[in-house]
């Protein structure tokens, strides 16, 4: 008798771009993605709850929006839990609703779990800041059991500079 066991997967985090270029009064999004599970199939991912740090003088904190990969919360499929700006962090949380069939038929290997908005207020030209995902990202398969985590490094938001009316002429 062979039984099919799910294979433990462990989840690689990233904020993408890695790399974008702004300037002081440009708005940016970041992606916040998820691959190393399963490809529609297990491990499916049930829960995350994630803390992304950033320097809020220079990049304040506009908004979030959460995808659709652990279910519509409009539609009570899953519950947004996030704590949102903390200050020099944003949290996103959600916790989904979906059976574990209906994650594995949802998700494929890599998907974004979120949008993050920020504006570009303080920033020189020359100069870089980064974002990076905090510490202790916490993911649940559709059973509720923990996935290991890593993130990548951080993402880099460069002041391109702005050439000069004499230059343009």
């Amino acid at each position: 008798l062979l039984m099919q066991t799910p294979v433990a997967h462990s989840a690689l985090i990233a904020l993408q771009p890695s790399s974008t270029y702004a300037n002081t009064g440009d708005s940016i999004s970041l992606d916040l993605v998820v691959s190393g599970l399963g490809n529609f199939g297990p491990d499916s991912l049930g829960a995350f709850d994630i803390s992304v740090g950033y320097d809020p003088g220079v990049l304040p904190f506009n908004s979030y929006s959460l995808a659709n990969f652990l279910g519509n919360i409009a539609l009570a499929e899953a519950i947004d839990s996030s704590s949102g700006n903390l200050g020099s962090a944003v949290n996103v949380a959600e916790v989904s609703l979906l059976s574990v069939i209906g994650l594995d038929t949802l998700q494929p290997g890599a998907f974004t779990l979120a949008t993050l908005n920020f504006n570009v207020t303080n920033l020189a030209v020359g100069a870089v800041t980064q974002l990076s995902v905090l510490s202790g990202p916490v993911l649940a398969d559709a059973f509720g059991a923990p996935l290991s985590a890593t993130s990548t490094g951080p993402a880099s938001v460069a002041a391109i500079s702005v050439p000069g009316t004499a230059f343009l002429l």
